[in-house]
């Protein structure tokens, strides 16, 4: 019976661990020229590209940490084929219960689900503690 409770735990450590990376995942920068350039493709194609939107519980006193956590990652992310932008939103409400929202732009759900994988094997800095991610990909229907 222990060892059954011993792989639920560790099921459920991956699980979490996996879905922090996820959804902080979404995190690159462009700098103006592709921002502009990529804002075009998308007007013309948004049909192509997948939105994740991914909001954040970000726990009492972590809220620079879990910025940094999110800049480690999107540095990575900005370099894998397939990703197109990202930007972190901060509440202006104090209490928000997301008080961090990450909006990514890649070209398909495969390049994200890839780079995603790829930036938890190797990204090589831990997730700041009891940061809980609430990630989903969108198509754009209408603008």
């Amino acid at each position: 019976m222990n060892i059954i409770k011993q792989k639920k735990n560790t099921i459920t450590t991956a699980l979490k661990i996996f879905f922090i990376a996820f959804s902080i995942i979404c995190i690159a920068s462009c700098n103006k020229q592709e921002e502009s350039k990529n804002k075009t493709k998308m007007k013309t194609n948004n049909s192509e590209h997948i939105i994740l939107i991914n909001p954040f519980e970000v726990p009492k006193g972590k809220l620079e940490e879990s910025v940094k956590y999110w800049e480690a990652c999107r540095d990575f992310l900005k370099k894998e084929p397939g990703y197109i932008s990202t930007k972190l939103h901060k509440s202006i409400k104090e209490d928000a219960k997301f008080e961090l929202i990450n909006v990514a732009v890649w070209e398909s759900p495969k390049a994200f689900m890839d780079a995603s994988k790829k930036m938890s094997k190797e990204l090589g800095v831990p997730p700041t503690e009891g940061l809980k991610a609430n990630p989903s990909l969108y198509n754009v229907i209408s603008e």
